[in-house]
């Protein structure tokens, strides 16, 4: 079972793809997180992972303290296995939080958007001022406390930052010592046609991901990754929007997905912890995800792409079963890439890299 709980709406940045609905102090309250615990702890499971998000959810604290407090005691209490994530923008992240934060064995996603200038394209202050330097002394102070396993950066790849993908997947590894990057596209900009410029830059960040594995440096770029265990394993694994993974909003109300939470209007809510699940809107969810488009029923990929995820496609479309052409496009461009450093360590038998996959 996968949980989110969203503390507040509230965020000091104001990035413009931002899709959690406008920043105001709305956090939830200690009652709502008491029974949002206790609402997913009866539903039948043998794991859950936790998350904590916002807006930013080091805004509050003290309502991240106590989450944490509950939800590890009812873990106990059930012998329940408990997998914790924060996401956060890095910005409050202090020694005192980071220590806090090991101990409980949370496992921390920081946003920053690559090098200065691909991060302050988007990523800026309520005044405009840049985040860039306090993020960066953030991650710093994690890396004191955090293996390289233990957290991992994402970065959100834009029409208007793209140009600095390459030089900002190099300076996060090369300067900053990060070896876990995330690329998330913002599928929902306006891409316009300059596909070629957008190939030549992913196919560089493959071959530079294949330099390294060459040298003996390990990275791990998550779309490389995750399109590779996918051909291993033969197909992504299926979300499971609105059945085992639910978002929780600050007023309680539960949604098939964080990423649906947004102003809370209700578009999409399936219930609220208070009343439980909407049982007519729950079962609509369950049984109309996925994916209808007759072109990608015929796609030769289609078992490796994103095409099924909910969120995505109802900002894409509207509908949470059918996909635009942006995530088409990219998905078959990350699948080409991933394929091609694939292919190409394999057949050179890279010991790290078949360590890597294979064992």
């Amino acid at each position: 079972m996968h949980l989110f709980i969203s503390l507040t709406h509230n965020c000091q940045l104001r990035c413009n793809y931002c899709y959690a609905g406008e920043k105001k102090h709305r956090p939830i309250t200690q009652e709502t997180i008491r029974h949002s615990i206790d609402f997913i702890f009866q539903l039948p499971m043998q794991k859950l992972e936790f998350g904590l998000f916002g807006g930013e959810p080091l805004l509050e604290w003290e309502l991240f303290q106590y989450a944490t407090e509950v939800v590890e005691q009812r873990a106990q209490e059930t012998g329940t296995k408990l997998i914790k994530t924060v996401t956060t923008n890095g910005v409050l992240l202090d020694r005192e939080k980071v220590d806090w934060l090991r101990e409980h064995a949370y496992f921390v996603v920081v946003s920053i958007d690559g090098n200065a200038q691909m991060h302050n394209t988007h990523r800026l202050y309520a005044d405009g001022s840049s985040s860039f330097e306090e993020v960066k002394c953030a991650i710093a102070i994690l890396q004191e406390v955090y293996t390289d396993t233990e957290y991992c950066v994402i970065s959100v790849v834009t029409p208007q930052n793209i140009i600095h993908l390459l030089d900002s997947v190099k300076y996060l590894y090369e300067t900053l010592h990060i070896q876990n990057i995330h690329l998330s596209v913002d599928y929902f900009s306006d891409w316009g046609e300059e596909t070629e410029a957008y190939t030549q830059i992913y196919y560089a960040i493959g071959a530079y991901v294949v330099e390294q594995y060459r040298a003996g440096r390990e990275i791990r770029i998550d779309f490389i990754e995750d399109k590779i265990k996918a051909q291993i394993s033969e197909g992504c694994t299926a979300c499971s929007f609105g059945e085992r993974k639910l978002g929780i909003a600050p007023s309680g109300n539960i949604y098939p997905c964080e990423r649906l939470i947004g102003e809370d209007d209700g578009t999409l809510c399936i219930g609220n912890v208070y009343e439980g699940f909407n049982v007519e809107a729950r079962v609509q969810v369950i049984q109309t995800r996925g994916n209808t488009d007759e072109e990608c029923q015929t796609c030769p990929v289609q078992s490796r792409c994103v095409n099924h995820c909910g969120c995505t496609n109802h900002y894409l479309t509207g509908s949470i079963n059918t996909t635009g052409g942006t995530l088409c496009f990219f998905q078959k461009l990350m699948i080409a890439v991933a394929d091609e450093v694939g292919n190409r360590l394999y057949a050179e038998k890279n010991r790290l890299f078949l360590e890597r996959f294979y064992t």
